[in-house]
């Protein structure tokens, strides 16, 4: 295994007190405030028309529901614009207090890497594939390029000419 010497100064976590109660909307709170003070110190750049976080790279997954970060379908979260960082207290996947980036931030990475693995995920993968907005993985797009890596189980079930 190769180690990348990342100085733990520029590792961003979620805050432990709030995380260790299970206060998911402070935990949000709090992290958006962090990314703030990242953007207000240029270390985070800004996306030219929205002034969201821009990434460079987000490397994402997707649940057999089709839910991406912890954006799950039939949410509100889905729907949040305003804020950086949302969360979620009942999740419908454990645990069920979480906090995520929301889909204007997601959307704002210059690329955005989905990879998607198994059988379990084929139904989702096809719906988002054949435009299900109600999914949100089927939201997912990028300032550059996003791209989706899947497996031949993953894309069993995908029926639309790309």
């Amino acid at each position: 295994m190769i180690k990348v010497p990342i100085p733990i100064a520029n590792i961003y976590t979620i805050d432990q007190s709030c995380a260790g109660v299970g206060d998911a909307k402070g935990a949000a709170l709090l992290y958006e405030e962090c990314i703030k003070r990242l953007v207000n110190r240029n270390i985070i750049r800004t996306y030219k028309s929205s002034g969201f976080p821009q990434f460079d790279l987000q490397l994402l997954g997707m649940g057999p529901d089709g839910h991406m970060a912890s954006l799950f379908p039939g949410h509100y979260q889905i729907t949040e614009k305003a804020s950086l960082v949302t969360h979620i207290t009942d999740s419908p996947k454990p645990p069920p207090k979480r906090i995520t980036f929301t889909l204007p931030v997601i959307n704002c990475a210059s690329y955005n890497l989905m990879a998607v693995c198994g059988k379990e995920q084929a139904d989702a993968v096809a719906k988002v594939f054949n435009d299900d907005f109600d999914l949100p993985a089927a939201r997912l797009t990028a300032d550059t390029e996003a791209v989706w890596y899947l497996d031949q189980a993953a894309a069993l079930k995908i029926t639309k000419l790309l």
